[in-house]
């Protein structure tokens, strides 16, 4: 079940704990309008933020394209769904065959799942009007090639998506290592973010954008890493050792 946090005034983080890992979203209200920031994995994970949602227009924005981040949309009321070009094409290639997979491996469990790709999308960066408050899409390739962070420069908060993690970042056989650092480093320098949120693990401030850069660039050299837990789950033990392995074959 989704927990509904108001992280802060008019923000709100909807989390929710799957079978290896957790993922967040968020919901950010204006006096006009309400934008969901991902919207899980299944339809009824939108279900504590729909009270919140009468009288505003509504918009909803894929940070990108996998599955535990865009299901969801079924469970919301109509609304215009920003994304990068390339979330769009996934939405014709791996996202049905990722929801096909699973209807097989568990008959039932995603019946209720109806893909809704995204209507409004670009290419480099997008600033949307919330009346009062702005939240600007950049493009950041990294964990996958249309990835997006979300900025609210009046609240100086980064929405991460998958840009960033903790313990460490998921990194896929084509992720752009060299690309990836570059734009976390753009905003690991950039004095007006104080808060960052990213879908995985925990929230923080620009020294968790300088700990990923660090685990990256020790990906790159093929080098250990030192700032990892003692203590890891699972998922993130057999990461960290794809992770090598793919920055190896990069």
């Amino acid at each position: 079940m989704t927990a509904l946090k108001e992280f802060a005034p008019k923000l709100y983080l909807t989390e929710l704990l799957l079978d290896d890992f957790d993922v967040r979203g968020a919901l950010i209200l204006s006096d006009t309008h309400a934008v969901v920031w991902d919207t899980l994995s299944h339809p009824r994970d939108m279900q504590p933020v729909l009270p919140l949602l009468r009288d505003k227009r509504l918009w909803i924005v894929y940070s990108h394209a996998d599955w535990d981040h865009v299901w969801g949309t079924a469970g919301l009321p109509p609304g215009e769904i920003f994304a990068h070009s390339e979330a769009y094409a996934r939405f014709a290639a791996d996202v049905p065959q990722e929801l096909n997979a699973k209807k097989l491996e568990q008959p039932g469990a995603w019946d209720a799942v109806s893909l809704v790709p995204p209507q409004m999308v670009f290419s480099g960066q997008l600033h949307l009007d919330l009346g009062g408050l702005t939240l600007e899409l950049h493009h950041l390739p990294g964990h996958t090639r249309d990835c997006l962070v979300g900025f609210i420069p009046q609240w100086g908060v980064l929405l991460a998506g998958d840009t960033l993690e903790t313990p460490l970042p998921v990194v896929n056989e084509d992720s752009p290592l060299a690309l990836w650092i570059e734009g976390l480093a753009r905003w690991q320098g950039d004095e007006r973010v104080k808060t960052v949120i990213p879908a995985h693990g925990e929230t923080g401030d620009r020294q968790l954008i300088a700990r990923n850069i660090a685990y990256l660039r020790s990906l790159i050299d093929g080098r250990e890493y030192d700032d990892l837990p003692a203590i890891m789950s699972a998922f993130y033990h057999d990461t960290h050792a794809k992770n090598k392995i793919y920055a190896r074959r990069a």
